[in-house]
């Protein structure tokens, strides 16, 4: 790209460029500015708009964590951050994708008609991967963010899925009228840590109660771990109004069993990292 001063600082537009250089994002020659990194490509794309997301969410509620922390270590409340970020963590909770995809289709895939309920849904992504994988998958989805819900109802009609699934806003401990009935599936991606521990199992319980006989419960979380990731991102939970630390794989186990369900599977999604799938039945 050609420098362009359209600032009334190209100074800063000038550092901001040489910042891009230094880190071998950018490359300069003969007084044009060109991408070369792989990580600036990708944020160039709408295909990179989940490592986008990263960042900003980085740079905005992670960052305001850190800057905050000392006053809250001596008491300060935690942030009110979800109202705030709710669009940016939906955003980019799409890092995770691969695989949680990969674990969606293994449980959706050649098993007939299922309707689903998916609480928590985010973009609605985890929605479209049990869709492409199931062409009988049908369902509601429910989020407690009202601008998340939306996104979600309008990225489900771009991708052809509104006729088989409706998006509502609610709070799950009171759930609204569509969700009614019984599922074959219930699903919850990445937000056990929106309940508090001691709601949990009495969570777990309804949901148990929702399943049609031989229907599965499947959650898939980052649990407490030792790497960078899941001590940074449980630290942003514990700082976060509403929200708990990471859970630990035994104590969840031991919360699904004591709400009733019978078998439950932790499996690992992420090599070298905390991220799980359970399905319990």
């Amino acid at each position: 790209m050609r420098l362009l001063y359209v600032d009334s600082r190209p100074d800063l537009l000038q550092g901001l460029l040489d910042l891009g250089v230094g880190v071998n994002e950018l490359k300069h020659r003969d007084g044009h500015y060109r991408v070369r990194g792989r990580r600036a490509r990708a944020l160039a794309t709408a295909e990179g708009d989940h490592l986008a997301a990263m960042v900003d969410e980085m740079l905005t509620y992670h960052a305001s964590v850190y800057l905050q922390l000392t006053a809250r270590m001596r008491g300060a409340p935690p942030g009110d951050y979800l109202d705030e970020h709710a669009t940016v963590i939906a955003r980019s909770s799409r890092m995770l994708e691969p695989f949680l995809a990969r674990f969606v289709d293994t449980v959706v895939r050649g098993r007939g008609p299922l309707r689903l309920l998916e609480i928590g849904c985010g973009s609605g992504v985890h929605v479209h991967h049990a869709a492409d994988a199931n062409a009988d998958v049908t369902g509601v989805a429910i989020d407690i963010q009202p601008q998340v819900a939306e996104r979600a109802r309008q990225n489900l009609a771009d991708w052809g899925l509104a006729d088989r699934f409706t998006v509502v806003h609610g709070d799950i401990r009171r759930p609204p009228p569509e969700v009614a009935g019984s599922f074959d599936l219930v699903t919850m991606h990445q937000n056990v840590y929106y309940f508090q521990e001691d709601e949990r199992v009495a969570l777990f319980e309804r949901i148990r109660a929702w399943l049609q006989p031989g229907g599965r419960y499947v959650l898939t979380s980052f649990m407490r771990g030792k790497t960078l990731a899941s001590l940074d991102f449980d630290i942003a939970l514990r700082c976060t109004a509403g929200c708990t630390g990471l859970p630990e794989v035994g104590a969840l186990t031991a919360q699904l069993k004591q709400a009733g369900f019978a078998k439950i599977e932790p499996t690992r999604l992420m090599p070298l990292e905390s991220l799980y799938g359970i399905i319990a039945s």
